[in-house]
């Protein structure tokens, strides 16, 4: 049995042989009570891994880091071969001593253990998502349509009859046929077959009036998530996939299931087949513990904030389709606005909504729905917000004219809380009803700041609103909090991403709602450096990820998800990515003042 822990990052990267191969070299040394492990002036030529006890890192006289079982220290160090910090022992404590040689040997050998000490910001972030516990499955973001055993298409002509088609799909065993008619490529499915009866359609009839000829498709090298979004989303449960434009199979329901255990599509089906309220609470019960399992497979947190996002759309329209009359539906818009219309909230949070009515509608009984809605979206356990974004608030229900009066007011006075309801707008996604309400609204906020720098730098200022909780030491800033330690991802980290990304494509015109996608687009139009993006990119995501992380255990202790994290909590590696991830940050926000001139204000 091996002395050594493996179990944990990075070590867990090693193969067998490179596992020996440390542990061979490996020495335990144990130190009193304020012995000084490493300091400045002494070389630095090992990597200390904590056993048992505590020890503290140490800038003249304040603590900038606590290390206990399992964390290490200090890699950084090792690499540049000194340290300007102590080391003290606070606890006795027994630790690992791996020497420097044999270290760097095994860095140069394995490229993603190498990768968790020297490795850029974005590769070191990234590499923490592809640790090799957390692929014991192909996830839906690595598998593609190919690796599913596909269904061989069986393509008959457009003159083919009705009675002709039953008696194909009997013979080859199949429960769709893709109909060829001209130019024109369609399928027929067994389901069809019902309207058959209902209509009393005659059995000569050719499939060519009768095919769906509005493919739905997925090529064959697009990821299996993408299909499985577009099936959600449009409530079907077959595809056509292409190869080079040429159809060459069948994807249905069933060929997606089998290959994933997590029975995402099952919930939005439960979603459109709900009858009332009830079964919607029971559907949405089930998000949940989807994010859970998918969290535990490794998919990454913007993969599955936006399937959350697709599922949570189909669940608020269902909820205002059973809610409101059929002529609401077709002349109002529902919107979901914040981290819910950019497609990154993963658990359940306050409800942030709003409802566009077409101009000269009638709005009797309009605010009663409205408190129905609100309420049911507390019930499948999204909050009521405590700012009061959502329908059952007068002030987000309103008509075209107020709503361009409204978007009026927040640009020409911009006040603090004006600038808020413009940054949740912004972000807004419409899931039911008539979109182009939410789109012509959007362009009369584009028309109303075209070519203004002075109202772009305004809103942009809101980056300066907090703090980023790392120090002059690259020491995490933590704050009391029910006795522990703490700091806000949120308000430290992943908001001035978002906001600073958000600002920068509304000053560019770019219409994309989520941030990576705000950030891609950026960087295309070369607004962006690409390097900046990329850590960007993969700080956000790992921020994301604790934040979810964090989130899963307070669900798990019975308390409710919020922002803070106690960094102590954290391993090692994610506490020195922590880190990395709040220096991108810092950068960021410093190229934000200055390309949006915040110092002149």
């Amino acid at each position: 049995m091996s002395r050594f822990d493996f179990s944990h990052p990075p070590f867990d990267s090693l193969t067998a042989c490179e596992q020996q191969s440390l542990e061979a070299c490996v020495d335990i040394a144990f130190f009193a009570d304020d012995d000084e492990i490493m300091g400045p002036g002494k070389p630095v030529d090992t990597l200390w891994v904590v056993i048992k006890g505590i020890v503290r890192e140490m800038a003249g006289e304040e603590v900038i880091g606590v290390y206990r079982e399992r964390d290490t220290f200090d890699a950084r160090a090792l690499i540049a071969g000194e340290t300007q910090n102590r080391f003290v022992v606070h606890e006795e404590a027994l630790l690992y001593a791996i020497p420097r040689a044999q270290l760097m040997e095994l860095t140069g050998r394995n490229l993603r253990f190498g990768a968790y000490f020297y490795a850029s910001v974005s590769h070191k972030l990234a590499a923490l998502s592809e640790r090799p516990g957390q692929r014991e499955l192909q996830t839906l973001l690595t598998a593609r349509v190919r690796d599913v055993r596909l269904r061989e298409p069986v393509k008959v002509d457009g003159s083919t009859t009705l009675q002709q088609a039953a008696e194909t799909m009997k013979t080859q065993r199949v429960k769709s046929l893709l109909v060829q008619d001209g130019t024109r490529l369609g399928i027929y499915t067994t389901t069809d077959f019902r309207d058959v009866i209902i209509h009393g359609t005659p059995y000569h009839t050719p499939l060519s009036e009768l095919g769906q000829f509005q493919l739905m498709s997925v090529d064959i090298d697009d990821f299996l998530f993408n299909a499985l979004l577009t099936m959600t989303r449009n409530n079907i449960r077959r595809l056509v996939v292409t190869a080079e434009g040429q159809a060459v199979g069948i994807l249905s329901q069933v060929d997606v299931l089998s290959y994933f255990s997590n029975h995402s599509h099952l919930i939005a089906q439960r979603i459109e087949r709900a009858q009332n309220l009830d079964e919607l609470a029971d559907a949405a019960g089930q998000i949940t513990r989807l994010v859970r399992i998918l969290s535990g497979h490794g998919v990454k947190p913007p993969q599955l904030a936006r399937l959350v996002q697709t599922l949570n759309a189909r669940l608020f329209e269902r909820a205002w389709q059973m809610l409101a009359p059929t002529a609401l539906l077709e002349n109002s818009c529902l919107i979901v606005m914040g981290s819910e219309g950019r497609g990154e909230q993963i658990l359940k949070t306050d409800q942030d909504n709003a409802l566009i009515i077409r101009d000269g509608f009638p709005q009797d009984g309009i605010a009663e729905i409205c408190d129905a809605f609100s309420g049911a979206l507390a019930r499948f356990g999204y909050p009521p917000c405590a700012g009061g974004i959502m329908l059952s608030n007068p002030a987000w229900r309103l008509d075209q004219s107020e709503m361009q009066a409204r978007i009026q007011q927040w640009t020409f006075q911009p006040d603090s809380a004006a600038l808020m309801n413009l940054a949740i707008f912004v972000d807004a996604e419409a899931v039911a009803g008539d979109a182009s309400l939410l789109k012509t609204a959007h362009e009369v906020l584009q028309q109303a700041i075209a070519d203004d720098a002075a109202f772009y730098a305004r809103f942009a200022r809101a980056i300066e609103q907090f703090d980023t909780p790392l120090g002059l030491f690259a020491q995490l800033l933590t704050r009391e909090a029910d006795g522990e330690a703490v700091l806000d991802l949120k308000k430290g980290g992943i908001f001035p991403i978002v906001h600073g990304t958000r600002a920068l494509a509304l000053e560019a015109g770019i219409h994309e709602t989520n941030t990576l996608e705000r950030l891609s687009a950026l960087t295309s139009k070369g607004l962006l450096e690409q390097e900046l993006s990329h850590d960007l990119a993969e700080a956000l995501t790992f921020l994301i990820g604790i934040k979810l992380s964090a989130g899963l255990d307070a669900l798990e202790e019975g308390r409710q998800p919020d922002n803070l994290i106690a960094p102590y909590r954290l391993s090692t590696l994610e506490r020195d990515l922590l880190k990395d991830a709040f220096a991108v940050v810092k950068r960021y926000k410093s190229m934000l003042r200055h390309h949006f001139k915040l110092g002149s204000f």
